[in-house]
């Protein structure tokens, strides 16, 4: 549930061992790696002010298979000198070029002078797959600036979910522009949060209309949203709560019961005063959204009713369905206990036979999420994390995400809203947290799930209103996120492609090593794909807490760690002649780089010892099976 505003208090019910390893044999070194076509810069730190290349920009945030990318580069020459050269485009996948590349002279630039590059790249048809773009400036054949992006080559979005949100419809927003920069993370879907008119009347016939906190929505503002999430690639979803109606619906006209109600008490003679509601401002259009039963099939025929009025109207693909979590014993109408869980899955699967269109749903804090997981038609597994639902700390992340696999498949979301006490209390224009930020992505991440936390007015969410954005991003927050996002995408096979908790021992020579996200260690994350064995790196070693979202933005940049003696010891030995690989978005703009090892075997089994080249945030090492 998405409603707790400043000022008000709401009550959301909602809700591997150290070792020595004995001394390895000769080396068992990887195959020699194809030349590089093109030079690459020096690895830098994330994120860089660039000297040249301004921007990369994709028409599209993903792309079904047989689809051209059209790929722009923007040049901003702030050498202080004239720029003249060339500039090359790579395509990667794992680390392997996957095409030639392609070259473009760079016409002279005066210092302070801008160009934009154009290139059509036809990607391999496989679908279901992630694949790096390098971008280098070449003076004289040398590296001058390099930056990358990334391309998702998928036929729908719920294999790889990146799901953002919008919250801003008055007349004076640029659709075009505000789509834009969300493709530039590569968002595939958006959430039009609290678009609609009344949550009992979504739809409005008007050219504008009032939302639940009164502000003015245009209807011509919503419908280019659609249109320019449309052209490029991305889902709409309307957000809708699954069961809510304004104060007064009993005699507003629109033909909502009492009758469908949930109640407080299994007393029976039930009047609106005895029904569940949820608490909003006083100065808003409503003070109350009133509950109803899921499963009372007189409300679905309602609700339903009302949302088809609003696919009539609107070009949405689907329909964003809330929820207020964990809200105790509640009865319906004829005095018998509703299971909300269970109403939840009957409530969706009805949803989607009576309006046949795609359904995410928010099993806030977890709760319902078991049922929806097993039961209900949903595109992807959506779930809201909150402290008291028992998902405080890193470690809990990752033990939500394996429960929820236990149960299905499907990609799951999370939103999980950063530094949030800070965010009450700090005022408008302050700045996340960017070292709580950057370990919270990487633990999503890295457990193979998506965040949702990006949206308009370059946002990031810091609390469950979204409309509510106090707090900003800073530059180098925002360039980080963008790395990570690129990262996301490139490496989405590793990253999300079958991902399970592998059997893999991690020792890091000097280090202590956590397998559960503890504070003050480095977390090892083993994972094993199809196609690779994948440990990741989380480095929590300046953390003063395990607690993921940092409610007072306290959490100190982890340092950077160089040169550092790893031994992953594998149940099975690998592979002869498997290349190791590493990459990581904090460096090099998640560029993979091919790692010589040794391998052999000890008391505690085979295993492989390298040296890691650089560790800050969140680094991602995998070995080819």
């Amino acid at each position: 549930m998405k409603r707790a505003f400043a000022g008000l208090t709401l009550l959301l019910l909602c809700g591997l061992a150290a070792c020595s390893p004995a001394p390895a044999p000769a080396p068992s070194a990887p195959p020699t790696l194809p030349a590089a076509t093109v030079p690459t810069a020096a690895p830098t730190s994330t994120p860089t002010t660039s000297q040249l290349i301004a921007g990369i920009d994709t028409d599209r945030a993903a792309y079904p298979p047989g689809t051209p990318v059209q790929i722009t580069v923007t040049l901003n020459n702030r050498t202080n000198a004239p720029f003249s050269g060339e500039l090359a485009v790579t395509f990667e996948h794992l680390g392997q070029p996957t095409a030639p590349a392609q070259r473009q002279p760079i016409p002279s630039l005066a210092p302070g002078a801008t160009a934009a590059l154009s290139f059509t790249w036809q990607p391999p048809a496989t679908d279901f797959t992630g694949y790096r773009v390098a971008v280098t400036a070449l003076a004289n054949g040398a590296p001058a600036d390099s930056a990358a992006t990334a391309v998702d080559v998928s036929s729908d979005w719920q294999r790889f979910p990146r799901y953002g949100f919008l919250s801003q419809y008055g007349t004076d927003v640029d659709a075009q522009a505000t789509i834009a920069a969300l493709n530039r993370f590569h968002l595939n879907a958006l959430q039009f949060y609290d678009w609609q008119w009344q949550h009992h009347r979504p739809y409005s016939p008007n050219a504008s209309w009032p939302d639940i906190a009164g502000r003015s929505i245009a209807r011509d503002t919503v419908t280019a949203l659609i249109e320019q999430a449309h052209a490029h690639g991305m889902l709409a979803f309307n957000y809708n709560l699954a069961f809510g109606a304004y104060d007064n619906y009993w005699r507003d006209g629109s033909g909502v019961k009492p009758e469908w109600g949930l109640f407080k008490n299994g007393g029976g003679n039930y009047t609106p005063e005895q029904q569940d509601f949820h608490p909003l401002p006083a100065s808003w259009p409503t003070s109350k959204l009133f509950l109803f039963d899921p499963t009372n099939r007189d409300w679905q025929a309602y609700i339903f009713g009302q949302e088809r009025q609003v696919f009539a109207h609107f070009d949405f693909d689907g329909w964003h369905i809330d929820t207020l979590g964990k809200r105790g014993l509640l009865w319906n109408w004829n005095k018998q206990i509703v299971n909300l869980p269970l109403a939840y899955a009957e409530f969706v699967n009805a949803a989607r036979d009576a309006l046949g269109k795609r359904l995410v749903f928010n099993a806030v804090g977890g709760y319902g999420l078991n049922d929806i997981a097993d039961k209900a038609d949903v595109d992807v597994l959506y779930a809201e994390l909150w402290e008291n639902d028992g998902t405080s700390t890193y470690g809990d992340i990752i033990d939500l995400i394996e429960r929820t696999r236990a149960h299905s498949d499907k990609a799951i979301v999370l939103p999980a809203y950063m530094n949030r006490d800070y965010a009450e209390h700090a005022g408008s224009g302050h700045t996340f947290r960017e070292p709580s930020v950057r370990l919270a992505d990487a633990t999503i991440f890295a457990a193979g799930a998506a965040h949702l936390e990006l949206g308009d007015r370059a946002g990031m969410l810091a609390k469950e209103y979204f409309p509510s954005q106090p707090l900003v991003m800073s530059d180098t927050l925002k360039a980080a996120i963008q790395e990570n996002y690129d990262f996301a995408v490139a490496y989405e096979n590793l990253l999300r492609d079958r991902a399970r908790p592998a059997e893999v021992a991690a020792t890091i020579d000097g280090q202590e090593i956590s397998a559960s996200g503890k504070r003050g260690m480095i977390w090892a994350l083993p994972r094993a794909t199809p196609t690779a064995t994948v440990v990741h790196l989380i480095n929590l070693k300046n953390n003063r807490l395990s607690l993921w979202r940092d409610t007072g933005a306290i959490y100190p940049a982890p340092d950077v760690l160089e040169n550092l003696s790893v031994t992953l010891h594998m149940p099975t030995p690998h592979r002869t002649g498997a290349r190791l690989w590493y990459a990581t978005p904090d460096a090099n703009h998640g560029a993979a780089t091919a790692l010589a090892y040794t391998s052999g075997t000890d008391t505690q089994g085979a295993f492989i010892q390298f040296t890691l080249p650089r560790l800050q945030y969140w680094d991602m090492l995998w070995l080819e099976n």
